[in-house]
């Protein structure tokens, strides 16, 4: 309700400047299920592919790509960066349509230190392309490196400042010599950022308090090269690769509480924790594209691999609050590397008949290793402590046969498809392997030339990382105790949808109601151990979501664009058959806009927020939160200069709020963090 206080006055002051400005004429269009954007910006919009141009998101222009992402409909990131889709906190999330370790269990860090200037275009879809592993329950996030530079402006250079020793400058070079297509990026950003955690659990046993503040300075680099060849007209040859570095050293004190039940303090306890962390991730992919005359018969060839490792260094010193002694002292280090290797051969033909086939086979092979050495502060001597080392392995093999078959009969669309994969899987406790069919299949009525009617089902798959299955108890954060569980098991998601989209000269309208039915649903669970409070993934059972989207956009002058996104599920958890006593329900609901705004020719202005409801786990819920950013662009030497200022988070209000009510255990968490950014940005393009 407080957002949409805020917004009212907003739209209505932006409202009145359109009455008197002079206005550029706005360039956007609907076609099908693609939202091409005009020169400025464009709405939310929905459709099977929803895409956002990151040059037109002034809010987050300069900041992260989970702040930029966050402007697709129903998508939500949270001040950790996690992803939530549809309620679905398993979407898939990849990087040019390839998956990479970079972007697994560590992708909330990457994604809220990730430049969003590096991207071109963000998108999002339910039902991904069939090549593509079917990974990710509700639908696959994919980021799409700019094209670094166009004819008319060969290079680009962005320097960005902000509030709280922030910093972000990228450069984008682009060559077409003869038959050579060169690209090259590299983009640098690096921010002061504090986070607060406060968390109070209550047991037969007592109350535990836990307070921490924490502090670092993330530096992030990241860079690409791509070179492609025109060998023939009907042949390409690709090179491609990636680097990314984000490093920085952390300190946190933890002051810990301990009250029995009669509330009287018997233990007080101050950890500190001095934390130096590095993620290292490059890629190297050679691609080979040929035609075959006619413009939809076409073979592509791609080979991937991508590396990532992630070294982690903590020093642990206690300390007795009442005298501030040093009573104990201890270490972890931590190393994480992931190796993967991602093959696809794919071809299209279309037939007289009109049918259009598409087939191949996709796989991928992923060697991972985890290691962690421990070691205690005893009489002036390190002595390592094995019941906190660990060393695990793990290695999967997926390989997966694809084909579909398209067919167009006047205003009749059908596409169905399979995928039929062989997975094998070693760990210590856990190898398997099987067979498996992913099936999919969709039908369209095109009830006007752009409007269309349509219902999809596809059969997807989430499957546990390597660190979800390493039975190690990692105590290196006090906020995040986790353990893995070598026992679990894929989860298999099933998904139906009926949409429809409405396209008019100034609005575009895009309903849709879905399914969901998860087997072996995956969740974190809160286990108390010992008087610690850990996390631990569990198959919850069965579980279903059903849910409602509405998204589209308004454009009432030509000046003014008006984007909305609501989504309204029902989320369903039936834990009975590991120990619940009854199924969970909870009706949830998350609501979002933007307002754009051509103030002249040379001046644009954006707000965006959102507002996501009470959300339901297993355990209890995450508790409401939303966000107000905004973002001012000018223009300057015929538009090749660009200013532009932005706000994120303007009410500070993205603070986390989990709460666990259970017949043992009551727990309420909060976590935040310094999410309220301001950014000066200069963009030139030559």
């Amino acid at each position: 309700m407080r957002l949409k206080l805020v917004l009212l006055p907003f739209i209505l002051f932006l409202c009145r400047l359109t009455a008197t400005a002079q206005w550029p004429v706005d360039t956007t269009l609907s076609l099908r299920n693609v939202i091409v954007q005009g020169a400025y910006f464009g709405g939310l919009g929905g459709g099977e592919l929803q895409q956002l141009t990151i040059e037109n998101n002034l809010s987050s222009l300069t900041g992260a790509t989970a702040e930029a992402a966050r402007q697709l409909p129903s998508l939500l990131t949270d001040i950790e960066g996690g992803i939530t889709y549809r309620g679905s906190v398993r979407a898939g999330v990849v990087l040019n349509g390839i998956p990479y370790g970079l972007l697994e269990e560590y992708s909330g860090d990457v994604l809220i230190q990730l430049p969003a200037l590096f991207f071109e275009r963000i998108t999002l879809t339910a039902f991904p392309p069939i090549g593509h592993m079917p990974d990710g329950d509700a639908g696959v996030l994919t980021l799409l490196p700019a094209a670094s530079a166009s004819p008319a402006s060969p290079l680009r250079v962005v320097l960005g400042a902000g509030l709280q020793e922030r910093y972000n400058t990228g450069v984008a070079a682009g060559f077409h010599p003869d038959k050579f297509h060169i690209a090259a990026k590299y983009n640098y950003r690096k921010e002061y950022r504090e986070r607060s955690f406060q968390k109070t659990t209550t047991n037969n046993t007592g109350t535990a308090e836990m307070d921490n503040n924490a502090s670092a300075r993330p530096d992030v680099h990241l860079a690409d090269l791509s070179v492609g060849y025109d060998l023939t007209p009907q042949d390409m040859l690709k090179a491609y690769g990636l680097y990314h570095r984000m490093a920085y050293d952390r300190y946190g004190g933890i002051n810990n509480t301990r009250k029995n039940p009669a509330g009287e303090v018997v233990n007080k306890m101050l950890r500190h924790r001095f934390n130096r962390q590095q993620q290292d991730a490059y890629a190297a992919e050679a691609q080979w594209l040929h035609g075959f005359g006619s413009p939809q018969e076409q073979l592509e060839v791609l080979f991937n691999y991508n590396n990532f490792s992630y070294d982690e260094n903590n020093d642990f010193k206690n300390e007795k609050p009442e005298t501030g002694a040093i009573i104990a002292q201890d270490q972890l280090f931590a190393d994480h590397t992931k190796k993967n290797y991602y093959f696809t051969a794919s071809y299209r033909k279309p037939f007289v008949s009109g049918l259009l086939f598409n087939g191949g086979y996709t796989g991928r092979f992923r060697d991972e290793s985890y290691t962690a050495n421990a070691c205690d502060l005893k009489e002036g001597i390190w002595q390592p402590n094995e019941a906190k080392s660990n060393a695990y392995s793990f290695e999967r093999y997926t390989q997966m046969l694809f084909a579909s078959l398209e067919k167009h009969v006047n205003r009749f669309f059908a596409d169905m498809g399979l995928q039929v994969e062989y997975q094998t899987q070693k760990a210590e406790k856990n190898a398997q392997s099987g067979v498996r069919l992913y099936p999919r299949i969709k039908a369209a009525y095109q009830t006007r030339e752009t409007d269309e009617l349509s219902i999809k089902y596809i059969q997807r798959v989430n499957r546990p990382y390597g660190t979800d299955l390493n039975p190690f108890t990692d105590r290196s954060d006090a906020t995040y105790i986790k353990q893995g569980n070598p026992d679990l098991k894929n989860e298999y998601v099933h998904t139906l949808e009926l949409a429809y989209q409405f396209s008019a000269p100034r609005f575009r309208l895009s309903p849709a109601l879905y399914y969901r039915n998860k087997q072996n649903r995956i969740m974190d669970m809160a286990i108390e151990q010992e008087g610690e409070m850990i996390w631990r993934k569990e198959n919850m059972g069965k579980a279903q979501t059903t849910g409602f989207e509405l998204s589209g956009n308004l454009h009432p002058v030509n000046p003014l664009t008006i984007g909305f996104s609501t989504n309204i599920y029902k989320d369903e958890i039936d834990g009975r058959q590991i120990g619940y006593d009854e199924k969970k329900s909870l009706v949830c609901w998350d609501i979002k806009g933007n307002i754009n705004l051509a103030i002249t020719s040379s001046t644009m202005l954006q707000a965006d927020g959102f507002y996501v409801s009470d959300q339901l786990t297993p355990q209890g819920k995450i508790k409401s939160r939303f966000a107000l950013n905004a973002g001012l662009s000018h223009y300057l030497l015929k538009q090749k200069l660009r200013i532009n200022l932005s706000v994120q988070n303007i009410f500070d209000s993205l603070k986390e709020t989990t709460i666990i009510d259970t017949s043992q255990t009551q727990m309420k968490q909060v976590r935040n963090r310094d999410a309220r950014v301001a950014w000066l940005s200069l963009g030139y393009w030559l």
